[in-house]
C-alpha cells in the first residue's frame, strides 16, 4: 500500500470516528433533555414485562407477551434486557394510545432504554459514515433522527438493520460469489421485519434494485431464484426471532396488519389529527428543536432536505439503490393514512446520502475552480465613448422606470423587514421613521430590538434581520411553505399537461372549428382571477352551493358527490382548489403550445414515420424535444404566478379555514392588511415578500440549470 494510500485510509478512519463521537454526544444530550413522548410509556412496559420473564426465566412466557401487539416484539425484548441493569419497579400502567404523555416515568428506566436506542442509532451513523463520512454526519446532525432514536421507541432498531441489510446487498454486487452478502442482507431483513414492519420498505428498493441490475446483465433467471431464496431467508428469521406468532402464525400476524390499517382508517388520534397526505414533506423541511428547547444544538433538517433534491441525481449514479429506496419510502408515506412524525426515519439514511453528494459536488467545484492557474489579463478593452453616450437617451427611460417600480419598492421592502413598522406606528413610519431607524441601525447609532410579536410599537424600531429566521421556521413548521411547493409543482404541471394536450389535439389535421375551439378554451384566462374563483365558490360552498345543493336534492349518487364536506379534509380542499386552479391556468399553457406548434418543422415528421417511427416515439423523440425550449418558459411564468397565487386561496380560504394551506402571497397580504388577523404587521409582511422573492430567484436559476430553458430555441 503506497504512502498515500495509508493517509487517506487514516484521514477517512478519523473523519468516521469524529462523525460517530459527534452522533454519540449529541443523542446523549437528547437522552437526557426530551421530556417523556407518547409511545414511551407503552414501550416502557413492553420492556418491563420481558424484563421479568428474563429474570424468572419463564422462557415459555415469551409465546403470550408483546404488549402492544400491533407491533413485532424484538426490540421491546431488547428493551427488556436493558432493564435488567436497573432495579425492578411496579409495572408501568395501561394506559390508551390517546393518553397523554406520562412525565412520571421512573427515571432510572426511561435513561437506560433510551441510552440503548441512542447506542443503537449511533451505530447506524457509525455504519453510514463508512459509506460516505459526510453522509453519516449529516444523518448525525438530523434532529427528527436524533429524537425518535433517542427516546423509548421502536425506531431505532429498525433502522440500524434496514441499513445493514441495503449495505450487505450493495457489496453483493461487488462479489463474483454472493452467497455470503446476500445471506446476511436476508438476516437483517427479517430482524427488520421483526422490530417493525415499516421498515421492510427496504426490501421493495432492493427487489426493484436487483431487477433492473440483473436485467443489465442479462441474467433474469438467477434473479429469480436467489431472491426467491432471499426472500425465504428473510421470512424465517422473522420468525425465529419473533416467539409470540409462534402458536398461531397466521392469525397473530393477520391481527397485527389488520389492526395497522384499522388503526390509520378509524383511530381517534388520527382523524383528530386530520394531517394531508403532503405531511411527510412537512416533518422533512422543519424541526422539532421548537419544540424541545435546549435537546438539539443545531437543526440542518430543511438544508439536508434541500441538498438532498439536487444530490438525488448522482446519488443515482454511484448507487441507485439508495434513491429507490428515498422514492419507495415517500411513496408509501404519502398514500398511507397515518403521518407521525417518527415514520420519516425510515428515509433519513439516503437522504442524508443525497444531501451528501450535493455537498461532495460543491466541494470539488470549489476545489477545481481554486487549484486553476489564475490568469493574467494583459490585454485592455477600449469602449468607444461615443457610441455609449450616444445609448444614454435610449436606456435612460427604462432605467428611470426600473429604479422607480421595481428598484426602489424593493428596496423599501428590505428597509421595512428590519423595522417593526406596523399599523400602530404607520405615522412615524411614513414621516420618516423608517429610515430614521434604518440608517442609525446600519451605521451603529440605534441597536437593535427585539419586541415580541405582534408589534404593537407606536415609534418605528430597527430589529435587524432578527425577524426572518423566526418567520421562516414558522413558515415550514406550520407547513405553509410546503403546501406552497406542492401547490406550485401539482397546479404547474396539470396545466401544463392539459395545455399541451389540448394544443396537440387542436393541431391535428382535420379537427373541425379549431378557431372556436381555441376560443372557448381561452375563455377562462380571459375572465379577471377573482371572478373565476367567486364562480367557483357559488359551485362548492357550503351549504349553499350548487354541489351541496344538489347532494341534498339527489343524494351522493351525483358525480362529485364526494367533494360535498370538503372544508373537514385538506386532501379534497387541495383538490378543489387545483380543479379551479387548472381551468383558471391551462389556457396560457395551451396558447404557449399552440405557438410552437406553429413552428415546428414538418419535414423531421416525416423523416421520423419512414422510419417506422409510431405516434408515442415521435411525441417522446421529435415533439417535445422541439416542443419544450418554448414550453419551459412558459412553465416558468406559470410558476411564479402559481407561486403567487392570490385571489383563488384568499377567496376559499375563507371557507375552508385552513390558513396552513395558502401561500406566501395570501399570507403577506393578511399580515399586512390592518383588519386581517394580525392587525397590520407590515414589517412581517415585507420580511415575508423578500423571502418570496429570494426562494422564486432560486426557483428561476435551479429551473434554468436543470432544464436548460435559458438555452432557447434551437432548431429555428
Amino acid at each position: 500500500m503506497s504512502k498515500s494510500s495509508y493517509k487517506a485510509i487514516l484521514i477517512r478512519s478519523l473523519l468516521v470516528l469524529f462523525v460517530t463521537a459527534i452522533a454519540l454526544t449529541l443523542r446523549w444530550r437528547a437522552v437526557q433533555m426530551l421530556p417523556v413522548d407518547y409511545d414511551e410509556d407503552d414501550y416502557l412496559r413492553a420492556g418491563q414485562e420481558f424484563a421479568q420473564l428474563i429474570r424468572t426465566k419463564d422462557w415459555s412466557g415469551f409465546l403470550e407477551t408483546n404488549y402492544r401487539t400491533e407491533h413485532p416484539p424484538l426490540a421491546k425484548i431488547l428493551y427488556g434486557f436493558s432493564l435488567l441493569s436497573v432495579p425492578e419497579v411496579p409495572l408501568i400502567q395501561d394506559k390508551p394510545t390517546t393518553a397523554t404523555p406520562d412525565q412520571t416515568l421512573p427515571k432510572d428506566l426511561i435513561l437506560i432504554a433510551r441510552l440503548v436506542g441512542a447506542i443503537q442509532g449511533s451505530i447506524t451513523v457509525f455504519l453510514l459514515a463508512l459509506v460516505n463520512p459526510i453522509g453519516g454526519g449529516l444523518l448525525a446532525l438530523h434532529t427528527f433522527t436524533i429524537k425518535y432514536v433517542s427516546q423509548v421507541m421502536l425506531e431505532a432498531l429498525p433502522a440500524l438493520t434496514g441499513l445493514i441489510t441495503v449495505m450487505a446487498y450493495v457489496q453483493s454486487k461487488k462479489e463474483k460469489t454472493k452467497f455470503g452478502s446476500l445471506t446476511i442482507s436476508a438476516i437483517f431483513l427479517g430482524l427488520t421485519a421483526a422490530s417493525k414492519y415499516l421498515y421492510c420498505l427496504v426490501a421493495i428498493a432492493i427487489l426493484i434494485d436487483w431487477f433492473l441490475y440483473s436485467k443489465e446483465q442479462n441474467d433474469l433467471s438467477r434473479f429469480i431464484r436467489h431472491a426467491v431464496g432471499w426472500g425465504i431467508l428473510a421470512i424465517a428469521i422473522f420468525f425465529t426471532v419473533d416467539p409470540y406468532i409462534w402458536p398461531n402464525p397466521i392469525g397473530r400476524i393477520k391481527e397485527s396488519v389488520l389492526y395497522h390499517a384499522a388503526y390509520s382508517s378509524g383511530a381517534s388520534e388520527v382523524q383528530g389529527a386530520n394531517f394531508p397526505f403532503w405531511q411527510p414533506f412537512v416533518w422533512l423541511n422543519m424541526t422539532p428543536m421548537s419544540w424541545h428547547e435546549g435537546a438539539f444544538v443545531v437543526a440542518p433538517d430543511l438544508l439536508i432536505t434541500i441538498l438532498a433534491a439536487f444530490g438525488i441525481k448522482r446519488l443515482w449514479r454511484k448507487e441507485r439503490v439508495y434513491v429507490l429506496w428515498l422514492a419507495v419510502a415517500i411513496f408509501f408515506l404519502l398514500i398511507w393514512p397515518t403521518k407521525w412524525p417518527q415514520y420519516i426515519l425510515t428515509l433519513t439514511v439516503p437522504l442524508s446520502l443525497a444531501a451528501a453528494e450535493t455537498i461532495s459536488l460543491v466541494v470539488k467545484k470549489a476545489t477545481e475552480s481554486w487549484n486553476k492557474p489564475r490568469l493574467r489579463i494583459v490585454t485592455s478593452i477600449s469602449l468607444n465613448r461615443q457610441a455609449v453616450f450616444q445609448s444614454v437617451p435610449w436606456l435612460a427611460p427604462g432605467l428611470v422606470a426600473f429604479a422607480l417600480f421595481t428598484l426602489f419598492p424593493l428596496i423599501f421592502q428590505i428597509a421595512i423587514s428590519l423595522t417593526d413598522f406596523n399599523s400602530i406606528s404607520i405615522m412615524d413610519g411614513l414621516n420618516g421613521g423608517v429610515w430614521r431607524e434604518i440608517w442609525g441601525g446600519l451605521t451603529g447609532k440605534i441597536k437593535p430590538v427585539y419586541p415580541e410579536f405582534p408589534f404593537r410599537s407606536k415609534e418605528v424600531q430597527f430589529t435587524g434581520i432578527s425577524s426572518y429566521l423566526p418567520i421562516f421556521t414558522w413558515i415550514t413548521t406550520d407547513g405553509i411553505l410546503v403546501f406552497n411547493v406542492i401547490w406550485t409543482i401539482l397546479s404547474v404541471g396539470l396545466q401544463t399537461i392539459l395545455g399541451v394536450g389540448t394544443a396537440l389535439l387542436l393541431w391535428k389535421k382535420g379537427i373541425r372549428f379549431r378557431r372556436g375551439w381555441q376560443t372557448l378554451f381561452i375563455l377562462p384566462w380571459a375572465i379577471p382571477e377573482t371572478i373565476g374563483a367567486l364562480m367557483w365558490m357559488t359551485i362548492f360552498a357550503s351549504p349553499f352551493g350548487w354541489l351541496s345543493l344538489a347532494v341534498q336534492d339527489y343524494g351522493n349518487n351525483i358525480p362529485f358527490a364526494f367533494l360535498n364536506g370538503w372544508e373537514s379534509s385538506p386532501n379534497r380542499t387541495l383538490l378543489i382548489l387545483l380543479i379551479a386552479g387548472l381551468w383558471y391556468g391551462f389556457p396560457f399553457m395551451m396558447l404557449a403550445a399552440t405557438a410552437g406548434l406553429k413552428q415546428l418543422p414538418f419535414d423531421v415528421f416525416d423523416a421520423a414515420a419512414l422510419d417506422g417511427a409510431d405516434a408515442g416515439q415521435i411525441f417522446r423523440h421529435v415533439t417535445l424535444p422541439l416542443l419544450s425550449p418554448l414550453i419551459l418558459p412558459a412553465i416558468i411564468l406559470r410558476g411564479i404566478f402559481s407561486f403567487n397565487q392570490f385571489y383563488l386561496l384568499q377567496i376559499f380560504g375563507f371557507l375552508h379555514g385552513n390558513y396552513a394551506m395558502t401561500t406566501l402571497a395570501t399570507l403577506s397580504y393578511n399580515l399586512f392588511n390592518p383588519s386581517g388577523f394580525a392587525n397590520g404587521q407590515f414589517a412581517i409582511s415585507a420580511a415575508l415578500n423578500i423571502i418570496t422573492v429570494l426562494i422564486l430567484i432560486g426557483f428561476v436559476i435551479s429551473f434554468n440549470r436543470l432544464s436548460k430553458a435559458d438555452e432557447g430555441v434551437t432548431y429555428a
